[in-house]
C-alpha cells in the first residue's frame, strides 16, 4: 500500500482583518492564525517538509502563536 502524506495549505479567511490559516488535505483546519500571509506559508511549508501528522496540527500552531 502506497503511503500519502497529507499535504497542508494556506487558506483565507474573509473576515476584516483578513486573516490567514493552516488547511489540511485530510480537513484538518487551523483557521485565523495571522494577517500575515509569508508567516503562514512558511509554517504550512514547515508542517509538510516535516510531515506533520494532522492530529498535531493545532499544538504547532498553538506553539507558534506563543513564540
Amino acid at each position: 500500500m502506497k503511503r500519502t502524506d497529507p499535504a497542508f495549505y494556506v487558506c483565507r479567511d474573509i473576515s476584516s482583518p483578513t486573516m490567514f490559516g493552516i488547511r489540511c488535505s485530510d480537513g484538518t483546519r487551523a483557521p485565523r492564525i495571522s494577517t500575515d500571509y509569508q508567516e503562514v506559508y512558511r509554517l504550512a511549508q514547515a508542517c509538510n517538509r516535516c510531515r506533520l501528522s494532522p492530529v498535531h496540527l493545532l499544538d504547532v500552531v498553538t506553539d507558534f502563536r506563543c513564540s
